[in-house]
């Protein structure tokens, strides 16, 4: 059973001990300590990101996290999310020792499920990057909807999947 808990002082040594294994080290951009860091500094709006820790049967598996947004970016000005409120997945993954045993696929899904509640207020969009070269990757994140824009950035594709809702224009 896969269930979700705030990142606190009792449990960040557990998350920031996670790692992908050495093949993957290119699909994730960040450490999961220097992603928590830069969630808690560098949102501009005062809408803090979302750090989640992922548990599996009570053990620490894997951490997550979003943030609610604005797709304003330059590179986006003639597409037509630009200045869109969106939900922003920046960071997720599942530690090597509990891979292929579908725990990213359900987490996954789980942080869908709350974004579509619009924590943090309407959006049109869920956005997220991933490495050109991870196809498995890909094809978990078309499973849910998401659709390659055809924009990338130093080797990672934009994907965007439209949500149902309270939408903000």
């Amino acid at each position: 059973m896969i269930e979700f808990r705030k990142i606190t002082g009792d449990n960040i040594d557990e998350v920031i001990a996670l790692e992908v294994g050495e093949n993957q080290k290119d699909f994730v951009e960040t450490t999961n300590l220097r992603s928590f860091a830069d969630g808690h500094m560098l949102n501009a709006d005062g809408i803090p990101a979302t750090p989640i820790a992922i548990y599996a049967d009570g053990v620490a598996v894997g951490f997550l996290m979003y943030i609610y947004d604005t797709m304003d970016h330059e590179s986006f000005e003639n597409e037509v999310f630009y200045g869109k409120k969106c939900y922003f997945i920046w960071h997720i993954m599942i530690d090597k020792s509990y891979q292929g045993k579908g725990y990213g696929k359900v987490a996954f899904d789980k942080m869908l499920k709350d974004i579509e509640t619009m924590p943090y207020g309407g959006a049109k969009y869920v956005a997220l990057f991933y490495r050109t070269s991870n196809v498995i990757a890909k094809s978990l994140y078309a499973s849910f909807g998401f659709v390659d824009t055809g924009i990338i950035q130093e080797n990672s594709m934009l994907a965007i999947k439209i949500l149902d809702g309270k939408i903000v224009e």
